[in-house]
């Protein structure tokens, strides 16, 4: 018998989840399974609903949120022998799209029971997970007016984004070592994926691939507001990378070293707000360490 264990955030998305120990029934049989349903209350609060499971034995791990649910459900799978499954039910659901896992639920929940798993490579910064991508700039600026609305949805993205263009300023220094070469720039954005997609199908890093052993780095120096209306204009075209302030990496690892020591350094974090007052920040790559069904 397999022992599946689903971690639900119920208000993911428009807050209308249905999975639940009755609905889930319907699809895994009693004879094969063992279906455990448990909902997060608070953000943190996934991850602890997870050690719990590990230690009730789960062999399947079912992350049903977006983004920032799964990396607290992964965040405790990494070197693990335990699959990870994903029902996307987010707003951006990056991850899920870059491994082709259907929005629809009876879909996806179909692919949990095929089990057919893949390794994927995670990324680490000072320490932390991150299974997507982490942002850095405008990226962060963007995802903290995000935030900042109740509603979750493409509209609220869209609208956080534009009025990001009108506030944005560049007031942090960096120095960035990158395949042992620095510079030292006030980046409008600094933008590291282990995903093809960053969420809605949008992306900047469209040659990531999940299990390549490597990060992709995108790095945009200082803009003025008439470079950052022309950027929109190129990033809709896919052409982002025509402006001469733009660079792509490909890293196994990178050191950002943060000069202003005096202002706090927010960056985002598969879809999540985070603040950091660390000076110097390590990037690396885990390698194919996280079991996924896909």
């Amino acid at each position: 018998m397999k022992i599946v264990h689903f971690i639900v955030n119920p208000i993911a998305g428009k807050g209308k989840s249905q999975i639940t120990k009755q609905y889930l029934s319907a699809y895994f049989e009693k004879n094969y399974f063992s279906i455990v349903v448990k909902h997060s209350s608070y953000k943190g609060h996934a991850t602890l609903l997870v050690q719990q499971s590990i230690n009730e034995k789960a062999e399947i791990i079912v992350a049903c949120g977006g983004d920032g649910t799964i990396n607290e459900v992964a965040s405790c799978l990494v070197n693990s022998k335990i699959l990870l499954g994903i029902i996307p039910i987010g707003s951006g659901n990056g991850l899920a799209r870059n491994l082709k896992i259907p929005k629809n639920i009876n879909k996806a929940i179909q692919r949990i029971k095929g089990q057919k798993a893949i390794s994927i490579d995670v990324g680490r910064i000072n320490g932390e997970y991150f299974f997507s991508n982490i942002g850095f700039g405008f990226a962060a600026n963007t995802i903290s007016n995000f935030e900042s609305s109740s509603n979750r949805r493409l509209i609220t993205y869209l609208r956080a984004t534009l009025q990001s263009i009108r506030s944005f300023k560049n007031d942090a220094k960096y120095t960035i070592e990158i395949n042992g070469k620095e510079a030292v720039l006030h980046p409008f954005l600094v933008f590291v994926s282990n995903t093809n997609i960053m969420g809605y199908n949008f992306s900047i890093t469209r040659k990531a691939i999940l299990n390549d052993g490597f990060l992709d780095v995108v790095i945009i120096d200082r803009l003025n507001k008439f470079k950052i209306l022309y950027l929109t204009f190129l990033f809709l075209l896919r052409s982002e990378h025509k402006i001469k302030e733009y660079s792509y990496h490909r890293v196994e690892n990178a050191t950002m070293k943060i000069e202003n020591q005096d202002i706090e350094i927010i960056f985002e974090l598969d879809g999540e707000l985070r603040r950091t007052n660390p000076v110097v920040l390590h990037l690396e790559v885990l390698k194919e360490s996280l079991k996924v069904i896909a």
